[in-house]
C-alpha cells in the first residue's frame, strides 16, 4: 500500500484580510502582520488564520483589507532598510579594516603586495579554520590589492600632513633640516618640526623632498620657503632652527641660517648637538688613528670575506667565546666605532689566533698596538653613552647642557685617574694594564685633554646657556622677576589647579611605580702615617715628643651603604671634589642598574652627610 503524500498548502492573497502574509524566510509558511509570528504550513487555513486574529488580536478583527495592506507595505520597507544598513555597515567595516591594515603595512616597511599575498590568505585561513565559516564575504569586503594599499597610505599621509600644517599655521615651532645623498646619487632634504600640541611638546616629520640640482644654502632655503608658501605656513612662526655644521648650512654670507635670519631676524639657530659630539669623537692623535686603522683592517680581513668569516665563527665556537661574529665599522653610523672595537676586544685572543695563520704581519701589528685599541674601545664606548643620552623624544637644551657639562667633568676625572694608573673607568684597558708604559698613559692623557679642550670650544654656547628659574621650577619661581613677555602666562600656570594636580599625579605615579631603596653616601679623609703618640710630662708642664717630618698624603674614602651593607666604595689620594663625586655616583648607578636592563632605572634616595639630602 502506497504511503499518503503530505499535502503542502499554498498561500492565497485572500489571507491578507486575516492579517497574514507569506513569511520572508519561507513563502510556504504564514506570518502574522500584527505579531510577526510564523506558523506551520498546516495552519494555512482560513479558519485557523481567522481564529488567531479574533483571539489574539480582537481589537484588529474589524479592520479592513486596506489596513493590513498598509502594514504589509511598511514591513517591506523596514526589511529592505535593514538589509541595506547591514550591507552598508559591512562595507564600512571592511573599508575601516582596509585602512588599518594598510597603516600596519606602512609602519612595517613591507611591500604593498603583502596585503594580497599574505594578509588576505591569513585572514581566510583563520576564518575557515578557527571560526568554521565561509570567508568569502569578509574577503570581498576588505580591499587589499597593491593599488588599494598604496592609495590608502597616500590618503592617510596627505591627511596627516594637512593636520600638521594646520597646526603650524597657528602656532610657533622650531625646525631641524638635514640633507643627504641617497644610493642613486639623489639629494634628499628632510625637515623635522617641534611644536606645542595642547600641553605636550610634539615632534613630527614635516617633509622629505628631493633637490633637483645642488645643495647650496640658497637652494635649501628656496625649497623650505616654497613648501611653507604652498601650505600657507608663515615663515615668521619659526622660533628656532637646528642644522649641521656644513658651510651650506652655517655659511656667513650664503648659508641657509644666514638667509633664514634675513627673513626672520629673531630666529635662534643652533648647531646640532649630535653633530658637534661626532666631530669631537673624530679628534684623535695620528698614532691613535693609525691604531684604529689597524683594528679596522683586522676586522675587515675576517668579516669582509665569507670563507674567513665562517672559519672564524668555528674558531670562536671551539674557544667557547661569548660572541662568534665581529662587527664591521661604518663611518656614517656614529656608534659604529665603539661597538666594533668593544666586540674586537672581547674576541681579541681568537682574532690573534686566526690572523696567525691568515696574515702573520697583520697579527704582529695588531698585537703591538693592543693598548691603543683597548683604550679606544673604552673611549668610544663612553662617547656612545653620551650620544645616546643626546637622542630621544622631547629632549631640550637644558637636558643637553646637563649631559655635556657632566661629561666634561668626567673627562678631567678620566685623565686624572689614568695618570695615577687607576683603571676603574676603563674596563677594557684594565685587561692589558701590565703591558702599559708611561708613554702609553701620557699619550692617552694628552688625548683626553685635547678632547676636553675641543668640547669646551664647540659647546661653549651650551655651557654659557643660562636656564631661567621658571623653566626648572615653574610653580615656585617669582613671576614678577621673570621676563615681561611671560609673566601673565606664568601666573596663569601657577594658579592652574589642574596643572598642579597633573604635576603631582605624575610624581605620585613615578613614586608608586618604582620601589625606593635608601642609600647613604658619605666620604671621609684620613692619613695612614699619622698615629697617636704618648709622652711623660713633668708636673705643671706639657709633654714633648718627636713627630715625623713627612706625614704623607691624605686619603679620601667614599662609600655607599644600605641596610644590606657596603655596596660600593672608592678611595683616592687627595680631597674629594665634584668631579670625583659625579664619577662615584655614575659607577654606583651602573653597579645597581646594569646597562642592558630594559626596565626604567630604579629611583634612589641618597643622603650625603647627616643633614643635607641629595637626590641621585
Amino acid at each position: 500500500m502506497a504511503e499518503n503524500k503530505k499535502k503542502c498548502r499554498q498561500y492565497s492573497v485572500e489571507y491578507i484580510r486575516y492579517g497574514f502574509i507569506p513569511s520572508p524566510a519561507n513563502i510556504q509558511l504564514p506570518m502574522c502582520l500584527l505579531c510577526q509570528q510564523v506558523f506551520s504550513n498546516e495552519a494555512m487555513k482560513p479558519s485557523r488564520l481567522k481564529e488567531h486574529l479574533t483571539k489574539i488580536h480582537p481589537d484588529k478583527a474589524s479592520k479592513d483589507v486596506a489596513y493590513f495592506q498598509d502594514l504589509k507595505d511598511q514591513l517591506s520597507k523596514r526589511s529592505i532598510s535593514k538589509m541595506f544598513v547591514r550591507k552598508v555597515n559591512q562595507a564600512e567595516s571592511g573599508l575601516v579594516a582596509s585602512y588599518n591594515i594598510s597603516l600596519l603595512i606602512a609602519k612595517s616597511g613591507l611591500p604593498f603586495t603583502v596585503g594580497e599575498k599574505l594578509v588576505i590568505p591569513a585572514i581566510k585561513e583563520a576564518i575557515s579554520t578557527v571560526m568554521e565559516r565561509d570567508p568569502s564575504p569578509v574577503m570581498q569586503a576588505i580591499p587589499l590589492s597593491n593599488d588599494s594599499v598604496a592609495r590608502r597610505i597616500k590618503e592617510m599621509a596627505l591627511d596627516t600632513e594637512q593636520q600638521l600644517c594646520a597646526t603650524l599655521r597657528e602656532n610657533p615651532f622650531s625646525i631641524q633640516l638635514d640633507e643627504t645623498t641617497t644610493m642613486d646619487n639623489n639629494v634628499l632634504l628632510m625637515a623635522y618640526v617641534r611644536y606645542m600640541s595642547e600641553r605636550d611638546v610634539a615632534e613630527d616629520v614635516l617633509f622629505a623632498k628631493y633637490l633637483s640640482t645642488d645643495t647650496r644654502g640658497e637652494t635649501i632655503f628656496r625649497a623650505l620657503s616654497q613648501y611653507l608658501l604652498e601650505n600657507s605656513i608663515p615663515i615668521a612662526n619659526i622660533l628656532g632652527c637646528a642644522t649641521d655644521g656644513a658651510p651650506a648650512m652655517v655659511g656667513r654670507y650664503r648659508g641657509f641660517a644666514t638667509l633664514l635670519k634675513e627673513r626672520v631676524p629673531q630666529v635662534l639657530t643652533v648647531h646640532c648637538m649630535l653633530h658637534r659630539h661626532n666631530l669631537v669623537a673624530k679628534n684623535i692623535s695620528p698614532s691613535l688613528h693609525q691604531s684604529l686603522n689597524i683594528a679596522v683592517r683586522s676586522i675587515n680581513k675576517i668579516k669582509a670575506h665569507a670563507l674567513n668569516d665562517r672559519i672564524f665563527r668555528q674558531l670562536c665556537g671551539e674557544n667557547d667565546e661569548a660572541f662568534q661574529r665581529l662587527l664591521l665599522h661604518t663611518e656614517v653610523r656614529w656608534l659604529s666605532k665603539g661597538n666594533c672595537l668593544a666586540r674586537l676586544c672581547e674576541l681579541f685572543t681568537s682574532v690573534l689566533e686566526f690572523l696567525a695563520g691568515a696574515d702573520a704581519a697583520l697579527r704582529d701589528t695588531l698585537w703591538s698596538c693592543r693598548g691603543d685599541i683597548f683604550y679606544l674601545a673604552d673611549f668610544f664606548g663612553k662617547m656612545n653613552e653620551v650620544s645616546l643620552k643626546l637622542q630621544g623624544d622631547a629632549l631640550t637644551l637644558v637636558h643637553s647642557k646637563a649631559t655635556i657639562c657632566s661629561f666634561l667633568a668626567k673627562l678631567e676625572l678620566y685623565r686624572h685617574n689614568l695618570s695615577r694608573r687607576q683603571f676603574n673607568n676603563f674596563p677594557q684597558l684594565a685587561k692589558v694594564v701590565d703591558e702599559l708604559t708611561d708613554n702609553h698613559l701620557l699619550r692617552y692623557a694628552d688625548h683626553l685633554r685635547a678632547v676636553k679642550a675641543d668640547m669646551e670650544i664647540r659647546f661653549r654656547d651650551l655651557e654659557q646657556l643660562e636656564v631661567p628659574e621658571w623653566v626648572t621650577e615653574p610653580f615656585q619661581t617669582d613671576a614678577s622677576r621673570s621676563e615681561a613677555e611671560i609673566q601673565e602666562t606664568l601666573i596663569d600656570l601657577q594658579n592652574d589647579e589642574e596643572a598642579k594636580a597633573t604635576f603631582r599625579r605624575v610624581l605620585e605615579l613615578e613614586v608608586a611605580a618604582v620601589e625606593h631603596q635608601f642609600i647613604f653616601i658619605d666620604e671621609v679623609g684620613f692619613n695612614l702615617t699619622k698615629r697617636r703618640r704618648r709622652g711623660r710630662n713633668i708636673i705643671g708642664q706639657h709633654a714633648i715628643v718627636e713627630v715625623p717630618g713627612q706625614r704623607g698624603g691624605n686619603i679620601t674614602m667614599c662609600a655607599a651603604i644600605t641596610h644590606q651593607g657596603v655596596i660600593h666604595h672608592h678611595a683616592t689620594l687627595g680631597p674629594y671634589n665634584t668631579a670625583h663625586l659625579i664619577m662615584f655616583l655614575d659607577t654606583l648607578h651602573h653597579t645597581l642598574i646594569p646597562p642592558d636592563q630594559v626596565d626604567g632605572p630604579e629611583q634612589l634616595s641618597t643622603y650625603h652627610g647627616p643633614s643635607s639630602p641629595h637626590r641621585c
